[in-house]
């Protein structure tokens, strides 16, 4: 008998008890088919573990970023601070390190549910109906990860038996998009998706999802290039009728006044940061679809993988901001974001606090990146309640550098360790750029972190997203000033200098910084044909702080210049043109499948 994962006894009462938040629980237990449509409870944590599934799969949408497969470490926000992993010893992305994601498995098992669904008597029509669209949407989201990835691939819309076809050929890309957009518009007109939480799909994570799909086919008709008879590409005449639908679906969203940007403290900075790792999805009115975590028994390990060095319990330090994206942080009154490191005759800068450098940044930048001399309270504050970068000590024309983060330098009293205790360092773990990230990180000192004991929730969709989408649709349409009535209300909770115009630069340049780390840039570059110019041997930067010296003086009293140097990763990253569609695993049962162009 097949058998099918759901979630056992105790997770049904847990279910139950927490208004139906379906994303928040976890598969545990194995039951068979004939009792999976038996009750309600049966049915409500199958559908759970159906959720789950796509963060099983390691959907990105749906799975906080760690480790040496973090997306950012593959474009131009960040690079990996371990010097062992694939990311700093690679230069050119590697085929399949975002693919290799083909998951009929899991398709076979949305078909089946949405099959037998119909037939589960023992539930009203009404819960039927919504079981139903919620799988639906979920189908829908699994085959825009599949058409972003590869163009068209074989769409499979019922359980396939030996009595089928297996030899399902690939759809066109133009067809797959046309297939989310139909599904979800029928999702939404079937009036199935009752008003819910964002911890469960409603109408408006289906218009979310429409809205994101219609962006990306949009920019592959209007950027892309039809290949293999459509199999990869759209034709260039449909790009504005994709504009409009993405247009049209961020407008529903906007005009529904169900959802507003979060406003959780009168501090910009705080605001957003508190946006990203509050502990509580379901009241925060921005979240549109969020993945939630329950201790003890479902968490997650970013703060683990991610913490500063001195606050790390193990790993640590993953993710290290570039320079590059620093600067794109622009500084309140809307001037270029560029670091004032030297003075117009090219002399370095002389400040007290490291901390001064990046006096009057975009809010946000506090927010997402941890930066020389910032404040941090976490994990006890083991070392001192901030982040100490320092490259090392320059004492008249010598400039002394010691990777060993316990070497000190001066006589006693006056001495200090050559470098920070956070580094940063070329060698061992410390980061390489001179930043961490900050962005979803849990600020309390009384948060140790450990493997698995996470809890912030994942915002797979949120209103911010949507304006932006909605400006860039707009953009495209020559509706300007739609769109800037969108970036506006963006920057406006930023807290810095509005816009008296927009274009396409000024909208992507937004979103690079709003959906810094939040796994858009990776697609952002690929679906518009920009990747191979962006990452094209590209050498990234870090930013190195030091300890000017004096003699006689207390270290705290002396001055930081900074330089900006490029990062020790070899070669540069690049990102080779193939890599628009990823190569589709032809072996075996595939063997019969057109493969992607390049490969």
């Amino acid at each position: 008998m097949k058998r099918t994962y759901i979630l056992c006894l105790i997770w049904m009462t847990i279910l139950l008890a927490c208004n139906k938040d379906f994303v928040r629980l976890q598969p545990q237990d194995l039951i068979a088919d004939n009792q999976a449509y038996a009750s309600s409870a049966a049915v409500q944590a199958l559908v759970a573990a159906l959720y789950n599934d796509l963060s099983g799969a390691g959907y990105e949408d749906f799975t906080y970023g760690q480790g040496s497969n973090y997306m950012s470490v593959w474009t131009d926000e960040a690079v990996q601070s371990y010097a062992w992993s694939d990311p700093s010893i690679i230069g050119v992305i590697p085929n399949g390190q975002f693919g290799n994601w083909w998951p009929y498995d899991l398709i076979r098992r949305q078909n089946d549910f949405i099959a037998k669904i119909v037939n589960a008597t023992n539930l009203g029509a009404a819960d039927r109906n919504q079981y139903l669209q919620e799988v639906r949407f979920l189908r829908a989201l699994t085959y825009f990860g599949l058409v972003k990835r590869y163009g068209g691939v074989p769409l499979v819309t019922k359980v396939l038996t030996t009595a089928d076809n297996l030899k399902i050929p690939r759809s066109t890309a133009q067809q797959i998009y046309d297939f989310v957009a139909s599904e979800l518009d029928d999702i939404i007109g079937s009036n199935g998706l009752q008003a819910g939480g964002p911890l469960r799909v409603t109408n408006a994570a289906a218009l979310a999802l429409k809205c994101r799909a219609m962006l990306y086919a949009a920019s592959e008709a209007k950027y892309g290039h039809v290949q293999l008879n459509g199999l990869v590409g759209i034709p260039s005449s449909m790009a504005n009728t994709y504009w409009q639908k993405a247009y049209e679906a961020a407008r529903a969203i906007i005009t529904s006044d169900k959802f507003k940007l979060f406003q959780g403290s009168s501090d910009p900075a705080k605001n957003f940061q508190l946006l990203f790792n509050g502990r509580d999805a379901a009241t925060n009115p921005e979240a549109i679809l969020a993945e939630a975590y329950s201790l003890p028994n479902r968490g997650h390990s970013f703060d683990y993988y991610n913490s500063p060095q001195s606050f790390r319990v193990d790993y640590g330090n993953s993710v290290n901001p570039v320079i590059e994206l620093v600067e794109e942080f622009e500084y309140t009154d809307g001037t270029p974001g560029k670091l004032k490191i030297v003075d117009d005759r090219g002399n370095p800068i002389r400040y007290n606090n490291p901390a001064d450098l990046f006096k009057g940044k975009d809010p946000r930048f506090f927010a997402s990146i941890q930066y020389p001399g910032a404040e941090w309270h976490a994990n006890k504050d083991p070392q001192g309640g901030y982040i100490e970068l320092r490259r090392g000590i320059v004492n008249g024309t010598d400039t002394l550098i010691n990777e060993d983060l316990t070497k000190t330098y001066g006589t006693a009293p006056y001495t200090i360790a050559f470098t920070g205790k956070d580094g940063p360092t070329t060698t061992a773990d410390p980061t390489k750029s001179g930043f961490y990230q900050k962005k979803y990180l849990i600020e309390d000192a009384n948060f140790t972190p450990n493997d698995g004991q996470s809890h912030q929730p994942w915002l797979v969709f949120r209103y911010g997203e949507v304006l932006l989408n909605f400006a860039e649709a707009a953009v495209e349409l020559g509706k300007p000033g739609d769109a800037l009535s969108a970036i506006n209300q963006i920057r406006a909770r930023a807290g810095i200098k509005l816009l008296s115009m927009v274009g396409l630069s000024q909208v992507r340049h937004e979103r690079r910084v709003e959906l810094a780390f939040e796994n858009h840039r990776y697609w952002d570059l690929r679906r518009w044909h920009i990747a191979d110019q962006v990452l094209n041997a590209t050498t990234f930067h870090a930013l190195f702080p030091w300890l000017n010296w004096k003699a006689n003086t207390n270290p705290a009293q002396m001055q930081y210049t900074f330089t900006i140097a490029p990062i020790p990763v070899k070669p540069g990253r690049t990102f080779p043109p193939r890599l628009y569609y990823e190569q589709i695993d032809v072996s075996g049962a595939n063997s019969y499948l057109a493969q992607n162009p390049g490969y």
